[in-house]
């Protein structure tokens, strides 16, 4: 089955964002499309739309604070379920057997594939990505205000992460 997704794309670097429309080919056994709801803006969105960072493909669609419904799931794919309520950040794949991805530090993947960079975002009908990258909304979490959560959200959440875990292990030696 052959899905035509709609989207807000720049043609070109500060162009505005028209209407686009493409097909994401066949879904892949590790991958999952979702039902667009909700997508923030970011500055990122932006500097990707100006070309700011010097790497944006054309047509781009940006988006990449996603929150929506899973509509389809690939053969592998075993914690998530069609109709679940998910978000999708930065990035939207990653090669999962190297270093960082089998350490859970699937953000530092040499091989990881951004949403908005030489792919497609959730400035859309619809987004795809692998199902590591997608992440369940827990309960009780309003799908209209979390799209930030999945950017800015995480990128201080990491850190301090970091240091928490760092704090710790000094406490406890």
């Amino acid at each position: 089955m052959s899905t035509t997704i709609k989207a807000y794309a720049a043609t070109a670097p500060k162009s505005p964002l028209t209407p686009f429309e493409y097909s994401p080919g066949p879904l892949g056994d590790e991958q999952v499309d979702i039902a667009v709801s909700y997508c923030g803006v970011c500055h990122s969105d932006l500097s990707m739309v100006e070309n700011d960072w010097g790497m944006s493909v054309y047509p781009l669609v940006g988006g990449h604070e996603v929150i929506g419904k899973v509509v389809a799931i690939g053969g592998q794919v075993k914690h998530l379920k069609v109709g679940q309520t998910v978000g999708l950040g930065w990035y939207s794949g990653s090669c999962m057997t190297c270093h960082q991805c089998m350490s859970g530090d699937h953000n530092l993947c040499p091989t990881a594939e951004g949403t908005i960079i030489h792919r497609h975002g959730g400035f859309a009908t619809q987004v795809r990505a692998q199902a590591a990258w997608t992440i369940p909304l827990p309960e009780g979490v309003d799908p209209a205000k979390a799209g930030p959560l999945f950017c800015g959200g995480i990128t201080v959440f990491k850190p301090n992460r970091a240091i928490w875990r760092e704090t710790d292990r000094i406490a406890w030696a």
